[in-house]
This record gives structure tokens, C-alpha cells and sequence, in this order.
């Protein structure tokens, strides 16, 4: 399974909602507003995923930590993953949406 994954990992989502994240977070640096630039990036990264929702959810895993890197505490690391999981599966869920 874990072979899987790393085979068919694709990078164009996943810098792209990286990116989307990480800009709206620098232009609007108020607190709670993190938590939607997070999941509005993941939801980004999961909508542009060509494979499975397994991988729009490990996608947006790993944008929540990439975000998590621009707040100063410990504790916002499993709620930006929490997030970015989240997110990547909303943006699944309405790419889905959109094929029918």
C-alpha cells in the first residue's frame, strides 16, 4: 500500500495548494483566518488529483504541515493536518461532483 503511494505520488497538487495556502497566509496574516487558508489550499490540491481520495487526503496532510510552518507553536500542527485532511476531501468531494 505504502509502495502505492509513493509511485504514484503527484507533485502538481500538491505545490499548488502548498502555494495557494501559503500566499493567503502571508497577505492575511489574522489568526483564525489560517485555519481557511489551510483548508481552502488542501481543498485546491484535492480537486487537481488525478488518483484516489486516499491521495487528495494525504496531499492535504501534507500542505496542513507545510502551513503549520508559518505559526509559532506546537500545538497547531495536528489542527493544520486536521485541516488540510479536510480539505483535501472537500475538494475531492467537488471534483466528483463535477464529473457527473
Amino acid at each position: 500500500m505504502s509502495e502505492d503511494i509513493v509511485n504514484d505520488f503527484e507533485l502538481k497538487p500538491v505545490i499548488i495548494g502548498a502555494i495557494i495556502s501559503v500566499v493567503l497566509i502571508l497577505i492575511f496574516p489574522m489568526g483564525t483566518l489560517h485555519l481557511f487558508w489551510v483548508i481552502i489550499g488542501s481543498a485546491v490540491s484535492g480537486f487537481l488529483t488525478v488518483n484516489s481520495t486516499k491521495y487528495a487526503l494525504v496531499y492535504g496532510a501534507i500542505i496542513g504541515i507545510i502551513s503549520s510552518f508559518f505559526m509559532l507553536t506546537v500545538y497547531t500542527i495536528p489542527i493544520y493536518i486536521i485541516l488540510g485532511v479536510f480539505g483535501g476531501f472537500i475538494g475531492k468531494v467537488i471534483q466528483s461532483n463535477f464529473a457527473k
